[in-house]
């Protein structure tokens, strides 16, 4: 489609009073993502530019290929 620029997003699985799960995805869209777990939402998380996250974590490269061959990678943070 003329117009669209898809891009990797990041999304963030949040309660409806900002409580957060630990599970963060990356993909595309919010549609490509599992269902989130009882009582959670995805959120989209801004700001994000995936050059900027891979200057922090390098070890993101191969999430982002996940993401890009599966439609979604799901990474459970801790902490």
């Amino acid at each position: 489609m003329k117009g669209d620029n898809p891009t990797t997003k990041k999304f963030v699985e949040q309660g409806a009073y900002g409580e957060k799960s630990g599970r963060v995805a990356y993909a595309f869209k919010l549609s490509s993502l599992p269902q989130p777990n009882e009582g959670m939402n995805w959120q989209t998380a801004h700001p994000f530019n995936v050059a900027d996250e891979l200057l922090k974590d390098p070890g993101l490269k191969d999430v982002f290929k996940v993401a890009i061959e599966k439609g979604y990678a799901l990474v459970a943070r801790s902490g």
